[in-house]
């Protein structure tokens, strides 16, 4: 088969329309590319254990590491070969590893009586940490920042600023934080609070814990949890939202947003948006920052947005899927299912591209790239 002269798009269109044909074959100049390039998520493998799984962009795996327990997000940490793996809620404990090494660094706990909402970030210097956390003595969740360079030992602790903090993230100016508040009382995993639930999203600042800004959604909307985010360089902040209300309700699941602007929902067909059964998982801006992927996992399908132009590109099945990552290609995403498979996608011409994993495994919710 001639492949010469052919460019990335064409192939990797033909791929998707032929996958028994073309099933994992790359350009070599895209090879080369994709199999630099580092993937992280949490796993269960067929054996029933839980590992930190890394992978490179053909789906070959560089490291396999056993966890105490299921993981949720899986953190890079700058300057180094670490990662850190964060328990699932209401899981105490994160785990540093060393890719390269495979080795643990170190296992961070929580302090009594508190617990984990799965999520982390880490400063650019890979100096602080930071999670969200519930406490046994405040209603609203905690900010809870480590340093690493004193042996991750609790520095100080902040307000979210509301009840059941989720993901959050950095932003580009290293000192506002996003913090995706979804609004949601637990007790263990039991959602105690649905009637009165007030999600919202928060900036704050990690220097001092001021809360900059925060955004509540219109009062018909208050049962709309907010989970998963991302903020891109500029500072466009897009949200994903789990539905907590009626099911036969008509409401956005995904949303932009920018200090001191208004909430800009974004429209999803009602054809579509009627099968996604009120819940978006994973959400992540390209290497632009001009597209955006939204996990559906219930509904089976990833949703793809031109943000330029504020225009719903289409959703593209992948059953049960939920990470989502950006590569190093406008418009193009690295995603992965609870299924165990591994899928390129590429929002400009809709096509999506198989890629075999090295091992079965089902992966966990989110994925990232750490390289």
């Amino acid at each position: 088969m001639v492949v010469a002269g052919i460019n990335r798009r064409t192939f990797l269109g033909w791929a998707a329309a032929m996958p028994a044909l073309l099933h994992g074959r790359l350009l070599p100049a895209d090879q080369t590319d994709l199999a630099a390039r580092r993937f992280a998520s949490a796993s269960k493998a067929d054996d029933g254990l839980f590992y930190l799984v890394l992978f490179d962009g053909l789906g070959q795996v560089v490291c396999r590491h056993p966890l105490p327990g299921r993981a949720h997000q899986i953190v890079r940490w700058p300057a180094r070969p670490w990662v850190l793996v964060v328990s699932r809620r209401p899981g105490t404990t994160a785990d540093i590893v060393n890719y390269q090494t495979q080795a643990l660094v170190r296992r961070i706990e929580c302090s009594p009586g508190y617990h984990l909402y799965g999520h982390a970030q880490v400063t650019a210097d890979g100096r602080y940490l930071f999670t969200t956390e519930k406490s046994p003595s405040h209603e609203n969740g905690r900010m809870v920042i480590r340093d690493a360079g004193h042996d991750c030992k609790i520095v100080r602790e902040y307000s979210t600023a509301g009840i059941g903090p989720h993901e959050l993230r950095l932003s580009a100016d290293q000192r506002t934080m996003l913090v995706a508040n979804g609004g949601i009382k637990t007790e263990g995993r039991k959602k105690v609070n649905l009637d009165t639930m007030r999600p919202s999203l928060a900036y704050i600042d990690i220097r001092n814990g001021e809360l900059l800004e925060q955004l509540f959604l219109p009062d018909e909307y208050h049962q709309s949890s907010i989970r998963h985010l991302d903020i891109s360089a500029n500072g466009q902040a897009i949200i994903a939202m789990q539905y907590q209300g009626n099911p036969g309700d008509s409401v956005p699941l995904v949303a932009l947003h920018r200090r001191d602007e208004a909430m800009q929902p974004l429209t999803i067909p009602t054809a579509i948006n009627g099968r996604l059964r009120q819940y978006c998982g994973s959400v992540c801006f390209d290497s632009t920052g001009d597209f955006v992927a939204v996990s559906a996992p219930r509904g089976n399908m990833i949703l793809l947005w031109d943000i330029r132009k504020r225009r719903f590109q289409g959703a593209i099945k992948v059953r049960d899927g939920c990470g989502v990552a950006k590569t190093g290609e406008a418009g193009e995403f690295l995603v992965s299912s609870g299924a165990g498979s591994l899928y390129l996608l590429n929002s400009l011409d809709m096509t999506r591209t198989p890629i075999p994993a090295e091992f079965p495994v089902s992966w966990d919710n989110h994925l990232s790239r750490i390289s």
